[in-house]
């Protein structure tokens, strides 16, 4: 190959290998202005500072609740106690929202019928129900804790006496919709089908301006003692009155509570399939009386002040007990044979309050 023809050869081959380096150079800056336009867009908004030093999330002061004796937060902790009536009709069944409750009240209204009242505070409900109407002595009992009630109406000498005692009211005749609800079904009748919630009649308070820093005596409490080794089983019959109402609690040594049974069914939440169960179990003996209200309603008063006995049951164990109120707002208190008061252990309560028969004929087996 003669001179000339390596000059051309070396001519045609430099624009070539230029024009190559020029395309991959363009490639590899695409490529980097594509790779940044990820990462900014994947972290748009997040500042250097926060990658650097994210700010940690504080946790809530935790607090004892002074109606069950729990841990929780100290918002919780503190809350306002909330009361609200449930039914226990068996068209009522099963009930949603007293597995949620820190103490249930359970009383005959009428004609052997018993009624719940739940009370809240360390926690919440999505749904409680089927709510019902007021009666005097439920009133008393709210009266003590000072409580929100919630009810939907209720005899007339009820009403007079939320009235008359500045009871912090929250009934759904003055409320409606939608703090209160109803479940229409035609398999049941109207007067079933009553709901709420805990954060709507939490909000119905706020907006009455009730107060919020609770002012009740709380009861006494210690830590569990729970027996990992027992074998131990403990079993309280009540029979209020038909077989739709015969209760029995059978201790749980590996849950450390008692399991509710009722009508001989166990008895379940209706939202969660939870079993309802307690920690404490009171069975108090209360007189009872006929009264007939001012619009001619048949019902019954109770002495809810005063004193009387009772039967308490904690981890497996059953204490004779004597209860003492002292006015409509004094706590009731219980104290054992010695005089000594007595304590129970954090977790839920549940007081059923029995007339003189049924108190002397509870089984304990």
């Amino acid at each position: 190959m003669n001179t000339n023809e390596e000059s051309d050869k070396k001519i045609t081959t430099k624009p070539k290998n230029i024009w190559s380096i020029i395309i991959s150079i363009s490639l590899i800056c695409l490529l980097i202005v594509i790779g940044l336009t990820i990462y900014f867009y994947i972290n748009r908004g997040v500042t250097v500072k926060n990658i650097i030093t994210p700010k940690a999330q504080k946790s809530e002061v935790k607090a004892i609740s002074k109606l069950d004796g729990t841990t929780t937060t100290k918002s919780l902790a503190e809350r306002y106690p909330l009361a609200v009536m449930v039914e226990n009709h068996p068209e009522a069944r099963p009930q949603s929202g007293l597995n949620k409750a820190s103490i249930v009240y359970e009383a005959i209204a009428e004609g052997g019928i018993t009624r719940f009242m739940a009370i809240y505070s360390p926690n919440d409900a999505q749904k409680v129900g089927p709510v019902r109407s007021a009666r005097t002595y439920f009133v008393d009992w709210a009266s003590e804790l000072n409580s929100y009630f919630a009810h939907v109406g209720g005899n007339m000498d009820a009403l007079e006496m939320i009235k008359a005692d500045s009871i912090l009211d929250l009934d759904q005749f003055g409320l409606g919709e939608p703090t209160y609800w109803r479940e229409l079904n035609p398999a049941i009748a109207l007067e079933h089908t009553m709901y709420t919630k805990t954060d709507y009649l939490y909000k119905a308070a706020q907006a009455k301006k009730y107060p919020t820093i609770s002012n009740f005596e709380s009861l006494s409490f210690r830590s569990p003692k729970p027996d990992a080794n027992t074998t131990t089983t403990q079993s309280i019959a009540i029979d209020f009155s038909t077989p739709s109402y015969k209760i029995d609690w059978e201790f749980s040594p590996q849950t450390n509570t008692y399991l509710r049974t009722m009508a001989g069914l166990p008895h379940k939440d209706a939202v969660t399939g939870d079993r309802l169960s307690t920690s404490n179990l009171i069975i108090a003996q209360v007189e009872r009386w006929e009264v007939t209200t001012s619009i001619n309603e048949q019902g019954w008063a109770m002495k809810t002040i005063g004193s009387g006995k009772a039967k308490i049951f904690i981890e497996g164990k059953e204490i004779d007990a004597t209860w003492k109120k002292a006015s409509r707002t004094s706590r009731t208190l219980f104290f054992d044979v010695e005089g000594k008061k007595i304590k129970f252990i954090p977790g839920t309560f549940w007081y059923e309050i029995t007339p003189p028969e049924v108190f002397n004929s509870v089984k304990v087996s």
